[in-house]
């Protein structure tokens, strides 16, 4: 039945709520995320102690570039051209020494088949068929 037709105006309905409690509630959800907060920052602090402090920026060193690579390049290949050119002691105690690059691919190319066998191997004589059996 609508409002009008009861002949008298409806009051709003009473508050069955005490304001009181809503605030209590409401501010006691306010203090526990602050606590939180403080907690978790607390907590931040010990973990990472500088975490709130701002970071100083620290800047990397500029690379240390050549000042003239076309010389240092020329420099480069001459050493290496040297050593594939060149006689040197790789171990003299083990009688072991470097030759010229041009004169060991000779070499490889006068073994022929056995190009690629150890260096000891192509002089020693293969065993007999028969084991070395009279």
């Amino acid at each position: 039945m609508p409002v009008e037709e009861m002949g008298h105006r409806a009051l709003p309905q009473p508050a069955d709520v005490d304001n009181r409690v809503v605030l209590a509630v409401v501010g006691s959800f306010l203090l526990f995320v602050a606590a939180a907060i403080a907690g978790l920052l607390l907590f931040l602090n010990a973990q990472v102690p500088g975490a709130f402090f701002p970071r100083t920026e620290r800047r990397f060193p500029a690379p240390a570039l050549q000042t003239s690579p076309q010389a240092d390049l020329e420099r480069f290949e001459a050493e290496q051209q040297a050593r594939l050119s060149g006689y040197a002691w790789v171990d003299r105690d083990h009688n072991q020494a470097r030759i010229p690059i041009d004169q060991a691919m000779q070499i490889v190319v006068g073994r022929g088949a056995h190009a690629y066998d150890a260096i000891g191997d192509h002089d020693a004589q293969p065993p007999p068929a028969d084991g070395g059996k009279p």
